[in-house]
């Protein structure tokens, strides 16, 4: 069972073997970096960050119980990590979608979609879509977009978004439903402008 070699490889590294943990490295790391990279977006702290995630798990790994899976674990510590750089990148970011004025909201959303014409997007030119939608998921609050990220973008169950963030599923259930309401929310705001 791989959970158990997982276990197996954590014991070895608490007792000195780098490579050990090397493999540990290995298995998780384009989990890990899917998921900082969805919740970070395309930055050029998502290196930096991996390395900041694997670097805590293993000054962490005496604290991993062993009878549990590893790569629940890791992923805690992922987005952990990626909800105090939200945190951060909201005190540091002049302005977000929420603080933009009427017009910049509306010159940004044209400039996205091409002279507003809103059908190409789906149509046409889905990564002008894509920038859309990244736009409104980055503007969530970090707790929602880490579940919204977990759950819609990884696809991940509810009770597995739950143990990673360590709260109850209904808890989760409860924050994936106002991120797509907020999600919703603002892209209608913006179609009903198109319309006006």
């Amino acid at each position: 069972m791989h959970e158990r070699e997982d276990s197996i490889l954590v014991e070895r590294s608490l007792e000195g073997d780098e490579y050990a943990f090397a493999e540990l490295v290995r298995r998780y790391q384009a989990t890990v970096t899917r998921t900082v990279h969805r919740a970070l977006g395309n930055s050029n702290e998502i290196e930096d960050a991996i390395q900041e995630v694997f670097l805590r798990a293993f000054l962490s790994l005496r604290r991993f119980k062993l009878t549990h899976p590893f790569g629940p674990w890791i992923l805690r510590i992922a987005t952990n990590y990626c909800i105090d750089q939200l945190r951060r990148r909201k005190l540091r970011v002049s302005k977000s979608w929420s603080d933009l004025t009427h017009q910049q909201e509306e010159r940004l959303m044209h400039n996205l979609t091409r002279n507003g014409d809103f059908e190409s997007v789906f149509l046409k030119e889905p990564e002008r879509y894509e920038k859309i939608a990244q736009a409104l998921v980055d503007d969530l609050k970090p707790k929602y977009k880490i579940a919204f990220v977990l759950r819609e973008v990884e696809k991940m169950p509810y009770n597995e978004v739950a143990r990673i963030l360590q709260v109850s599923e209904l808890t989760v259930r409860v924050r994936v439903s106002r991120a797509r309401a907020e999600i919703r929310r603002k892209f209608h705001d913006y179609l009903e402008k198109q319309i006006h």
